[in-house]
């Protein structure tokens, strides 16, 4: 059965913008529409029927693209730091503000929500990174490194560092890379499995000579972390338990390793976002304690 002419029209013509959208990463500036053949009437049809998005003025958008990368567009550049580094899966602390980097000539920032109003500046919702080239608006969203680099400038360390591990562990940035091998004699590799296990370990500067990571121990699997010969420390991400499941197994690992002589610890997103001085006393006092030596007649010892 033919189609019907009009609807596959609008299919070839949306074929067509998809194109034109993934040249800059889902936004497509007016001239690239008219060399392509669209004309002002032909816009403004599209725009009526829902097919083109006006996001400000010059710029134009299908429906679908990210929120983030839409009011970073219509504030006038594109999404960074941790805007862009949460949509390419980095692990970031928390941070609510829209992260956009302007070129160093914008003279006329728009408010992320109506483009037909000027950014507030001294709104917080919006960080501003500026740079000094005009490329920021060829594309909704920075690259993972171009990120990486707007959160280093823009601070604290603590926030870069977490990240570059984390993208160095998803091999979004190779160990090569400038900004890994700048970082890297500070210990930050990519080993630790998620953000929150580097956060742990960035935090205890005192004890880090003592703590390794992601370590195998055999008959239990990997632990996040072990402090001097003995004392066992787990971290669970936000979603870790999940399901009742995930709590269980943890529970099964945590008496096999007791078996095995080991003192096991955990501690919750939660408690090193937002507890971390009692975290940090919990470490302190059970190290002064010395539970992270073997003790005597343990497997542990005995294995020395």
């Amino acid at each position: 059965m033919a189609g019907h002419p009009a609807r596959m029209r609008d299919v070839s013509t949306l074929d067509h913008l998809r194109i034109l959208a993934a040249e800059r990463g889902g936004i497509i500036p007016t001239f690239r529409l008219r060399s392509a053949g669209f004309g002002s009437s032909a816009i403004s049809a599209l725009r009526r029927r829902g097919i083109l998005i006006r996001v400000r003025q010059g710029w134009y958008a299908l429906p679908g693209l990210v929120d983030d990368a839409m009011r970073a567009a219509r504030v006038g550049g594109q999404a960074t730091c941790h805007t862009a580094l949460r949509h390419h899966g980095v692990w970031v602390l928390p941070d609510a503000r829209l992260h956009v980097a302007l070129p160093a000539h914008a003279v006329r920032p728009r408010d992320p929500d109506d483009h037909r109003r000027r950014r507030n500046p001294s709104s917080r919702e919006v960080a501003v990174h500026w740079r000094g080239d005009s490329s920021v608006v060829d594309r909704p969203i920075a690259s993972v490194v171009e990120a990486l680099g707007d959160l280093e400038r823009c601070g604290p360390f603590e926030a870069f560092a977490v990240a570059l591990d984390n993208a160095l562990h998803l091999g979004l940035v190779t160990a090569e890379h400038e900004l890994a091998q700048r970082h890297a004699a500070a210990g930050i590799t990519g080993v630790c499995e998620s953000g929150i296990e580097t956060l742990f370990w960035l935090r205890l500067p005192a004890l880090r000579r003592s703590i390794r990571r992601q370590i195998l121990i055999p008959g239990v699997g990997r632990v996040d972390f072990l402090i001097g010969l003995r004392l066992v420390v787990e971290v669970d991400g936000r979603e870790h338990h999940a399901s009742p499941e995930s709590f269980e197994s943890d529970r099964v690992r945590d008496a096999h390793l007791a078996r095995l002589g080991y003192r096991v610890v955990r501690f919750s997103y939660r408690q090193i976002i937002h507890e971390w001085g009692t975290v940090e006393a919990t470490i302190h006092g059970l190290v002064a304690q010395g539970e992270h030596r073997a003790r005597r007649g343990s497997p542990l010892a005995r294995a020395e």
